[in-house]
């Protein structure tokens, strides 16, 4: 089992929060259900009334983790979203658009 994908898991659990973090680092569905059912086995999580919360011991393990992957350096905060980024352009650029595809 993953540490810091653990530690993850057991925060979007504690905070009750979307997946899509686990996603963005690079998990699919069934690693996020086999890494659940594992902290399930290992009992940091309980599943009661419907609902999976930390148990006592996953809550130590959360807080033991995080010392060691919490992100103190606030530019890891927001990552950068690199699909939107465009090339730098030269100063004296001038931008002249398609008049063809222009639309009022």
């Amino acid at each position: 089992m993953n540490e810091k994908h653990l530690y993850t898991l057991l925060r979007v659990i504690y905070k009750n929060a979307n997946i899509n973090i686990l996603i963005r680092e690079g998990l699919s569905f069934s690693k996020i259900a086999e890494l659940t059912n594992e902290a399930i086995i290992a009992e940091f999580v309980i599943q009661a009334n419907d609902k999976i919360e930390l148990s006592q011991k996953g809550l130590e393990k959360m807080q033991e983790l995080g010392v060691k992957f919490k992100k103190i350096n606030k530019e890891e905060w927001i990552e950068k979203d690199l699909k939107s980024k465009i090339p730098k352009l030269d100063k004296n650029f001038i931008y002249l658009p398609d008049q063809n595809k222009l639309t009022f």
